[in-house]
């Protein structure tokens, strides 16, 4: 196996490296749901656009974790951030289509949960690197 001269593999790097960018794109996309809110209310579709593309880095890492032995033990936490990511989804979902506000409030509530998890992860990530 290839590494280079930190030690990493390229992998491992990959993976550290998405990692990291997940709590990033949390952190804009709370960021624009308050400027949606308090500033410009034509921001929401970014937010909404936002929220769909983290899918993306989301169900990456649980995709490399599967296939490569060498990103395994992370798999755990990439498989909590999936389900918090879709918990985030249901609860906006289900809390819009319902007219439930409750739901639509912990809508709110797990953006940070998520945003707290993900730091975690990355930094285990980093850690098991």
């Amino acid at each position: 196996m290839a590494t280079v001269a930190n030690g990493l593999s390229p992998r491992r790097r990959v993976f550290a490296v998405i990692s990291a960018g997940v709590p990033v794109l949390i952190f804009a996309q709370v960021l624009l749901a308050g400027l949606s809110i308090y500033y410009d209310g034509s921001l929401l579709p970014v937010h909404k656009g936002l929220g769909i593309f983290i899918a993306v880095p989301v169900a990456s890492l649980v995709v490399l974790a599967l296939r490569h032995e060498e990103v395994r033990p992370n798999l755990g936490c990439a498989l909590v951030l999936l389900a918090l990511y879709c918990l985030q989804v249901a609860l906006m979902s289900i809390g819009r289509e319902t007219g439930n506000g409750f739901l639509q409030a912990l809508h709110v509530a797990n953006a940070f949960v998520m945003g707290a998890f993900s730091d975690y992860a990355a930094r285990q990530a980093r850690a098991l690197s």
